[in-house]
Parts: structure tokens; C-alpha cells; sequence
């Protein structure tokens, strides 16, 4: 069947998760094995390292390579195999967002586009994970970009029982309505907009509102600056919550009476996704691809840095019934239109093409993990 790679593998990474749910499709049809440069523990028992790349099982055929940012060990293996590749583009970060905080990152940033420019040559077919990313793509010269979301498994917060512990520690925290905010604590995701909003929200509407931030501290001189900057504009009581289990998230969710996320640029936001599927009001910054993901279900913020224009947004959301009511129907609407039971069967297909004899398309037979179809 096919391979694919990632620059990087972690557990609770959407571009980790987007390559293992493809994978355990095309293992129905034959060997498929996913490999990385950079692999957290976590993943480290099924992902394979790239030193293992030129004794992969399907070295005919192309290999799916998913591009998120510049890696010259990578980018050599790739040009070093006689393959050709299946791009599936997930988006370059804003390399500026990282200069003062991770010059060698923002330098691979940069060096991704020229990297993906290439390898153009060699790419015999480009999926785009939103229509944002595709324009990107056109712009660098792609042709016949295909567009699919890249299958969120948003149900398996479902097929969880919330965790008690994570379920009393909520509790404790007060009575008051719970906004959740989930993203890696990286600059190009302005969780220092989040944390405005939310002192805002407290000083001017809602003193018993808490805060909670899930998300990995990537970058600790980032992480110091916003930890020191929620206590210069008075946050009361904020929850850093950093890496949580999946039945961790469950319970964050259950309780969150609304999600922020002031991203300044994603190439799609699996978050947003998750959230809504849950039945949790979406508050978002219009950046990027997240009016692509986020549609009509969810208010989108226009100028996510006025953080009194996004505490009165907030209050309304968390105290107004029926915007709550259209809000929450419309969302979960919209994440069944991108969840992995129409979008994993959609780029299996695609890849699907690329065999000189492909079997019957997959469809709505591909079956994902946990019993959904």
C-alpha cells in the first residue's frame, strides 16, 4: 500500500493524528507504515524513524509526505528517494511569529516554502487540509489541488468517560461559567489575546468567569512572558492546564460553557472542530483558514486584539439562551461535515488513485478507529 511522513510525531498533534487515521485504513489494504524525523514518546512504538525511510515497504509507490514545516534531513530524504510524492499540505506557520522566541524554528519556516517548491516536480498529487491552504498552494504553483479537511476523529472524546479527577479539580475552581481555550502555547496562537479577553470578561461582566488554557509550553521564555502578562492585566485565578489525556479534554469540554481561540494563523484548528462537535459555543479570530473551519457556526472575531470587543462577545455567547441554542446546533452540524467519517474516506480515495489498478474506492465503508464509519 503506501507511506507517509511527518516531520514530526506527538501525541495530541492533529498532523500526527491526521497520518495514524490514514494509516489504519490502508493497513486494511496492505503493509502502510508512517515515519518521522523528530518523535515524541508517546508515539515512539508506531512511528518509525526516518533513518528507516529507504527500507520502507511501499518504496514503488508514492510516498505521502504531509508538510508543515522545513526540515533539511527531510527534505534530503526526499530528494534522495526516487519516488514520487502525494503532498498533503497542512500549512506553514507565520516564520516573524517565532523570531524572537525560536530563531533556528523560524528559520525552517522560511526554508519550507522553498523546500516545498522543490520538490513540485515530484508531487503527482496535492491535497490542501482547507481552502486556505490551497490557495497557498496555487500560489506556489500547484495545479489540481484537492481540498479535504484532515479527519478530526472527533468522536473519540465521545466513546470517553470524562476523567473524575480532571471532572472535581473544574469544581473547584468556582461556580462560575468556564471558558476553554486549547492550543500549543506557540506565538503564532496569541494566547496572550485569549488571556486580555478573558481579564476583560472578569473586570466588566462576569467577575465568577474562569479560564482555562489547555496546551503544551513549547517555548519557555513565551510561556514566562505570558504567565507574567496574565497577572499585568489582572486575570483572576487562570488554569494552566498544559498536556491532558483524551478523558482529561472530555471533562474540559463537558464543562466549558464557551471555547476562545484568538489564533493569529491556522491552517485549519482541529480544536475548533472538537469543540463544536461537543456542543460547546465557539468564539474564534477571523485569521487564516479558521473561517473556513469554523463557517457560520461560531462568531468570528474581526479584530481579535480589542479584548473589550471580545469579552462583550463572550458575555453575550455565555449569557444570551438562544444565541447558545442556534450556536450549538449549528456547530455540531458543521463538525459532522468535516469529521473523519466524510473526510477519511475522502483522501483515502484520492490516494486511492494513484495505483495503476485501484480497487473499488473505499468510501463511506472506510472504517475509523472505534467503531465509527
Amino acid at each position: 500500500m503506501f507511506d507517509q511522513l511527518v516531520v514530526g510525531a506527538a501525541p495530541g498533534d492533529a498532523i500526527t493524528a491526521n497520518a495514524l487515521l490514514v494509516q489504519s485504513v490502508l493497513r486494511e489494504l496492505g503493509p502502510s507504515e508512517v515515519y518521522a524525523n523528530f518523535i515524541e514518546p508517546g508515539v515512539d512504538h508506531i512511528v518509525r524513524p526516518l533513518s528507516e525511510l529507504g527500507d520502507r515497504p511501499n518504496a514503488a509507490r508514492p510516498l505521502i509526505f504531509h508538510a508543515s514545516i522545513g526540515c533539511w534531513p527531510v527534505h534530503e530524504a526526499l530528494l534522495e528517494s526516487s519516488s514520487s510524492i502525494a503532498l498533503v499540505y497542512h500549512n506553514f506557520s507565520p516564520s516573524e511569529a517565532f523570531a524572537r522566541y525560536a530563531p533556528e524554528v523560524a528559520d525552517d519556516l522560511i526554508r519550507g516554502r522553498w523546500e516545498l517548491e522543490r520538490l513540485r516536480d515530484r508531487v503527482v498529487l496535492s491535497i490542501a487540509v482547507s481552502e486556505f491552504n490551497a490557495r497557498e498552494l496555487v500560489e506556489l504553483g500547484f495545479t489540481d489541488v484537492h481540498v479535504v479537511p484532515p479527519t478530526p476523529d472527533i468522536d473519540r472524546l465521545d466513546r470517553i468517560t470524562p476523567d473524575p479527577a480532571m471532572l472535581q479539580r473544574i469544581t473547584d475552581w468556582g461556580d462560575g461559567p468556564l471558558v476553554l481555550s486549547v492550543a500549543q502555547w506557540l506565538p503564532h496562537k496569541r494566547v496572550e489575546r485569549v488571556l486580555a479577553a478573558a481579564a476583560v470578561l472578569q473586570q466588566e461582566y462576569l467577575p465568577d468567569a474562569r479560564l482555562a488554557v489547555v496546551g503544551v509550553e513549547r517555548f519557555p521564555e513565551y510561556a514566562q512572558a505570558l504567565r507574567a502578562f496574565s497577572r499585568t492585566v489582572g486575570l483572576n485565578v487562570p488554569q494552566f492546564v498544559g498536556r491532558v489525556s483524551n478523558a482529561e479534554l472530555a471533562a474540559l469540554y463537558l464543562r466549558a460553557r464557551a471555547f476562545l481561540t484568538l489564533s493569529e494563523h491556522e491552517g485549519f484548528c482541529v480544536p475548533v472542530v472538537e469543540a463544536m462537535a461537543l456542543g460547546v459555543p465557539v468564539v474564534a479570530s477571523a485569521r487564516a483558514a479558521i473561517p473556513d473551519t469554523l463557517g457560520d457556526a461560531g462568531v468570528l472575531i474581526d479584530d481579535p486584539d480589542d479584548p473589550l470587543l471580545v469579552a462583550g462577545v463572550l458575555h453575550h455567547v455565555l449569557t444570551d439562551s438562544t444565541a447558545r441554542h442556534v450556536m450549538i446546533g449549528r456547530g455540531v452540524s458543521r463538525a459532522r461535515q468535516l469529521s473523519s467519517r466524510r473526510s477519511l474516506p475522502a483522501m483515502v480515495d484520492l490516494i486511492l488513485t494513484m495505483l495503476d489498478e485501484s480497487p473499488a474506492p473505499v468510501g463511506a465503508a472506510a472504517r475509523v478507529p472505534g467503531g465509527a464509519t
